[in-house]
């Protein structure tokens, strides 16, 4: 009886450490308004996230690269039609995370791996752990993600456009125009198929000039918009919105060359697809 009474005792005093009742505090400047039955390990890892979030000041840049000549802008050997024109654009101001999302966030959120099926779960191969970035997951998943910790937390999240995604890369306003996101040498900034063979955990590279890792590199990050051509005409805040089958995806990945990391590489994907080199990073606008 006395040694129930003990393992009785221990098993309540665990259940309530791990419980976490708060209802409103403020974090990194955001006024949390928690709902739902989240243990506190799963709001210490939003709480983390959160803290992580960073202002990038809003400002005007030349989006894009092109390799017809060295004397105009944003000059690039490797840029391909997919990134020309050059255009001007203007981003009001954000919030960016450092971080790829992880997969102890994920799972804080959604309290499960991202899908049922055996061969995309997480695996030690391609790269598995709490600070490992979420991976395996569509377009259509992370929407699911998205609304569920904007419910959780009362903030309004986001996955980034495609112009602050490029303008967070480059360090924002006042970093000149650099190949990859923190320096012109990809291995100091990225994981990519010349030095990994699976995605790696979070802040292993060096950061950009706003303090993000792995913008090149790692995995392959989400943006809000329907796939689109640019045009010379300058913009503000521009999103792809018409339907054109596909979402933007941008940083390249580990198994990706570094033509693919650069700041200004576009790839797309159908909103379905999901694979083990193509993750997401949060915005709050």
């Amino acid at each position: 009886m006395k040694k129930l009474l003990i393992v009785l005792c221990c098993f309540l005093a665990l259940q309530s450490c791990n419980k976490d009742n708060t209802k409103n505090e403020t974090i990194n400047g955001f006024d949390i308004n928690w709902t739902g039955n989240l243990n506190k390990k799963e709001k210490d890892a939003i709480r983390e996230m959160i803290s992580n979030m960073v202002k990038v000041d809003g400002g005007t840049f030349y989006m894009g690269a092109q390799s017809d000549s060295v004397e105009y802008l944003n000059y690039d050997e490797n840029a391909t039609s997919w990134e020309a024109p050059i255009h001007e654009v203007t981003v009001s101001s954000f919030f960016i995370n450092k971080y790829e999302v992880t997969q102890n966030l994920w799972e804080a959120v959604m309290n499960a791996t991202p899908n049922n099926e055996k061969d995309m779960q997480w695996e030690d191969k391609f790269g598995k752990g709490d600070n490992y970035p979420a991976y395996r997951i569509s377009f259509k998943e992370t929407e699911h993600f998205i609304g569920k910790l904007n419910e959780i937390t009362g903030l309004n999240f986001a996955l980034p456009t495609e112009a602050q995604w490029e303008y967070a890369a480059r360090g924002g306003a006042s970093t000149n125009y650099e190949l990859y996101a923190g320096s012109n040498i990809v291995e100091d900034v990225a994981w990519i198929d010349s030095n990994s063979d699976k995605c790696n955990e979070i802040g292993m590279k060096n950061a950009n000039a706003l303090g993000l890792y792995d913008m090149s590199g790692n995995v392959w990050e989400m943006c809000q918009d329907w796939y689109y051509s640019y045009t010379e005409e300058a913009a503000s805040n521009p999103v792809g919105e018409e339907y054109s089958g596909y979402r933007v995806h941008r940083g390249g990945s580990w198994n990706t060359n570094a033509q693919q990391a650069r700041v200004t590489a576009r790839y797309k994907q159908g909103i379905h697809y999901r694979d083990y080199n193509t993750g997401f990073r949060l915005v709050i606008e």
